[in-house]
């Protein structure tokens, strides 16, 4: 039986009045590199950049009966991001063990965990689909599992929101193709980085070469920000418009979560109404500054922030 820190907040109380409002599904799990523990997963991520850039958001995902449990809903409430979606599961909360080389990560993951059961009920389903949001968040790796799958599908058909982001978040082999294209299906905005590149166009048929072409057949998706490194972000934008953003000159400490900082900024700008281009440099900007921290979500300072929501 779940002890009592598990206590969700109470479906019923009504969503704030934020200037944004995002709902982000999938993997909450402890990066673990040499002796330190660091919370993320990309929706976690996402949601927790965009509470501190002053949005509302929510996590949906499930932790394990355990100490690393307790200490995720802990953490999740110190980023002010709402956790009443966060269930409880038999399975162990979610480990990726990190190794870094030439300041690339790479993981390991324990199989299965917490995360592959993420489960709603009828009532969380229609309360969720009774609000609007201005984006959900969701990605591939998250629905490695058929129960987690099934769960996000059903948000997904249900849920009344502006965009449906999709970040393809392609981890070893926790991915198919019809995945992908199922995907691609109901996303507005999809993000991924150059390594995934020939993975989706492999997905939906195509060479590297036509990828964007033939991502914009999936007649919902209007932009697709693709994230290069040190070459910077572009967004390529339905009707051929790019839009490139240069990386800046930042001493690289540590590069996990920068993508999904770019991820979160680019939706609350673009929420508030600034177009692609400013949306994009704001979110290089502040990937720029979180790769020269320790942790996904690090604290913000006073000359970022005013840099940023100035």
């Amino acid at each position: 039986m779940a002890t009592v820190w598990f206590t969700s907040i109470v479906a019923e109380i009504q969503l704030g009045s934020f200037e944004m409002k995002a709902l982000c599904f999938g993997e909450i799990l402890w990066d673990v590199k040499d002796d330190t523990r660091t919370l993320g997963g990309a929706p976690l991520n996402v949601a927790g950049h965009i509470s501190k850039l002053g949005g509302e958001s929510y996590i949906i995902s499930s932790v394990g009966d355990d100490e690393l449990g307790q200490l995720t809903m802990t953490t999740i409430d110190g980023l002010e991001v709402d956790r009443r979606f966060v269930h409880i599961s038999g399975y162990e909360t979610g480990v990726a063990e990190v190794v870094l080389e030439k300041g690339i990560p790479s993981y390991a993951f324990n199989d299965p965990a917490a995360w592959d059961d993420i489960k709603l009920t009828d009532e969380e389903l229609s309360f969720i689909s009774s609000q609007h949001f201005d984006a959900v968040v969701y990605g591939t790796l998250a629905s490695r599992h058929a129960v987690t799958r099934k769960t996000l599908f059903a948000i997904l058909d249900a849920i009344n929101s502006d965009e449906f982001f999709f970040d393809v978040n392609i981890r070893l082999s926790f991915y198919s193709d019809e995945l992908i294209r199922e995907c691609l299906k109901r996303a507005t905005i999809l993000k991924m980085n150059s390594d995934e590149i020939p993975v989706v166009a492999s997905a939906i048929g195509t060479d590297e070469k036509n990828v964007i072409d033939s991502l914009f057949s999936f007649p919902k998706l209007r932009k697709i920000i693709v994230t290069c490194g040190g070459a910077g972000s572009y967004c390529h934008e339905r009707g051929g418009n790019v839009i490139h953003a240069e990386a800046g000159n930042a001493t690289v400490v540590n590069t996990v979560g920068a993508g999904d900082s770019i991820s979160a900024a680019f939706l609350y700008f673009s929420s508030l109404g600034y177009g692609s281009k400013v949306s994009l440099s704001k979110a290089s900007e502040l990937a720029e500054y979180v790769v020269t921290k320790d942790g996904a979500i690090p604290e913000y300072d006073e000359s970022l922030k005013e840099k940023l929501l100035s």
